[in-house]
C-alpha cells in the first residue's frame, strides 16, 4: 500500500480529458442512459396497475406528513429548506452512521466484524483520529451544509422548487431519481478527479484521503471547498434543475448519505450496497473517481480495479457468507529458502 507522501507527490496517472473524448463520453453517456429510460418506460407500463395501487394507498400518508412538517416550520419557505434541510440531513448522517461507528469503536456486535473489507483495520478505530473526524464532520454538517443551503435556496427558489402542493407521483419520483443519479454521476466524477490533480490534492483533498481504511463518517471528513464542491453541489443540482418538491430533494439527499456511509463504511454487509469500489479507491488513491463506475469505465479509469478480486467482490451479496469468503484474496507466492 503507498504510503501518504508517495501519495502526496504523485501526480494524476490518468492523462488530461480531451475535448474529443469529452464528447465520446457525453454521447455514450446519451446512449446508456437514453436506453435506461426507455427500459423504464416499458416497465412502468407493465407494472402501472400495481404501482398506481401502492403509491395511492400510501400518497395521502406521505401528504399528510409532509404537512405536518411543512406546519412545523409555519409554512414559511425559508426555515422549511435551509433549517429543515439541514436537520434531515444531520438527522440522516447520524441514524445511518450509528451502528458502524459503534461497532468501530467496541467490537460489538461482533457477527458485523466477518464483514470488514480490510481485516483488522480500525479494530477498534484510534481515538484522536475518531475525534477529529467528528469535529470535521459536525463543521461540515452543521456550518458549511447550512450555508450552501442558504445560497442555494436563491435558485431553488427561482428555478420554482417547491415545498405546498401535491406530492408528485411515483413514476415522476421515480424519473427524477434517474436524472439525480445521471448529473450526480458526472460532476462528482470530474470534481473528484480534478481534486485528484497534484496541483490540487495536497491543499483540498488529501485531508479525506488520510483514511486509507475509511468508516462511515469519513465521508464528509473533507474540506470545505471539497465538501461543497463534490459532495453538496453534486447532489443537489438534480433538485434544482428538476425543480423538485423539498420533500422529494429530502428523500434523495437521505439515499445519498446512505450511500456514501455504505461506500466508506468499511463493511460489505449482505443486501446493502457494496462498498468495495470506493474502498479500494481509498487504499490506491488513483482509480474510480465516479459513484456509479460508468464514467470510470468510458475514461479506463477503473483500472487496476478491473480484474482484480476486489471487482468480483462488488456486488450486492444475498448471502450471509461474507463475500471475502466467496472470493478469497489471492495466495502469494511463497519464498525460496535461498532468498
Amino acid at each position: 500500500m503507498a504510503t501518504e507522501a508517495s501519495r502526496s507527490g504523485r501526480a494524476e496517472q490518468h492523462g488530461p480529458l480531451k475535448g474529443g473524448v469529452f464528447w465520446e463520453t457525453m454521447r455514450s453517456l446519451l446512449f446508456i442512459f437514453g436506453t435506461a429510460i426507455l427500459t423504464t418506460i416499458a416497465v412502468k407500463n407493465s407494472v402501472n396497475p400495481y404501482i398506481d395501487k401502492i403509491w395511492g394507498a400510501s400518497h395521502d400518508f406521505w401528504g399528510s406528513l409532509w404537512n405536518s412538517i411543512y406546519d412545523l416550520f409555519g409554512r414559511n419557505d425559508f426555515l422549511v429548506h435551509v433549517v429543515g434541510s439541514t436537520l434531515n440531513g444531520i438527522i440522516c448522517f447520524v441514524v445511518f452512521n450509528s451502528l458502524f461507528l459503534f461497532c468501530d469503536i467496541t467490537g460489538h456486535p461482533t457477527w458485523l466484524l466477518k464483514y470488514k473489507v480490510q481485516d483488522e483495520k480500525n479494530q477498534p478505530v484510534d481515538k484522536d483520529r475518531l475525534w477529529s473526524c467528528i469535529r470535521t464532520a459536525a463543521f461540515n454538517l452543521g456550518v458549511i451544509s447550512p450555508l450552501f443551503t442558504l445560497v442555494f435556496y436563491i435558485p431553488a427558489n427561482h428555478f420554482g422548487g417547491y415545498h405546498k402542493g401535491k406530492l408528485p407521483t411515483f413514476e415522476r419520483i421515480l424519473f427524477e431519481f434517474l436524472v439525480f443519479n445521471i448529473i450526480e454521476e458526472i460532476f462528482f466524477y470530474y470534481s473528484h478527479r480534478i481534486l485528484h490533480h497534484p496541483k490540487l490534492y495536497a491543499r483540498f483533498h488529501k485531508k479525506h484521503h488520510e483514511w486509507t481504511a475509511p468508516i462511515g463518517i469519513t465521508s464528509v471528513y473533507c474540506t470545505p471547498l471539497e465538501m461543497v464542491a463534490s459532495n453538496l453541489f453534486p447532489a443537489a443540482l438534480g433538485p434544482l434543475l428538476m425543480r423538485s418538491h423539498l420533500f422529494v430533494s429530502w428523500i434523495w439527499f437521505g439515499l445519498v448519505l446512505f450511500s456514501t456511509t455504505l461506500a466508506h463504511g468499511g463493511y460489505h454487509v449482505p443486501f446493502l450496497f457494496s462498498p468495495e469500489a470506493h474502498d479500494y479507491h481509498h487504499k490506491v488513491f488513483n482509480c474510480l473517481y465516479g459513484t456509479l463506475g460508468i464514467l470510470d469505465k468510458l475514461h479506463k479509469t477503473d483500472r487496476p480495479f478491473a480484474g482484480s478480486v476486489n471487482e468480483k467482490r462488488h456486488f450486492v451479496s444475498f448471502s450471509l457468507t461474507p463475500v471475502k469468503q466467496t472470493f478469497p484474496d489471492p495466495m502469494k507466492p511463497e519464498r525460496s529458502k535461498a532468498e
